[in-house]
C-alpha cells in the first residue's frame, strides 16, 4: 500500500513539474512570421517553378497569428495545395513544387493582388 502511495505521489510531482515548465515557456514557442514582401517572393518562386517543397509546406503548415490577411492567403494556398499540386521536380538539387494550370492561374491572381498590396504599403 505504501508503494502505491509513493508511486502516485511521484507521478503527481512529475505532472505538476511538467505543467509548470510548459506554462513558463509557452510564450517562447516559435511561430511562423512572414511579411507581405516575403509572401510575394514565395508566390513568384512558385510560378517560376523553383519554390522548394519545404518552404511551401512550412508556409501552408503554420498559422499566421499576427495578420488576418496573411492567414487568408495561407488558406487560399492550402486549397491550391490540395487540388492543384502535380508533384515535385528536382531543380538545382532541391525538390520544388509543380502546380497544374488552374493552380498556376490562382497563384498568378494571388501574386498580382499581393504584389500591388505590397507596392502600395511600401
Amino acid at each position: 500500500m505504501l508503494e502505491l502511495l509513493v508511486s502516485i505521489g511521484s507521478l503527481f510531482v512529475v505532472l505538476v513539474g511538467l505543467m509548470v515548465f510548459f506554462v513558463r515557456h509557452q510564450s517562447k514557442v516559435p511561430y511562423y512570421r512572414l511579411t507581405q514582401g516575403q509572401c510575394v517572393r514565395l508566390l513568384r518562386k512558385a510560378l517560376q517553378g523553383n519554390l522548394p517543397e519545404h518552404e511551401w509546406h512550412a508556409f501552408i503548415g503554420m498559422s499566421m497569428r499576427d495578420s488576418e490577411a496573411l492567414e487568408n492567403l495561407r488558406e487560399e494556398c492550402i486549397f491550391i495545395d490540395e487540388y492543384h499540386v502535380k508533384g515535385t521536380q528536382l531543380v538545382a538539387g532541391r525538390l520544388c513544387m509543380i502546380f497544374d494550370k488552374p493552380g498556376r492561374q490562382k497563384l498568378e491572381r494571388l501574386l498580382d493582388e499581393w504584389q500591388h498590396t505590397s507596392d502600395y504599403l511600401a
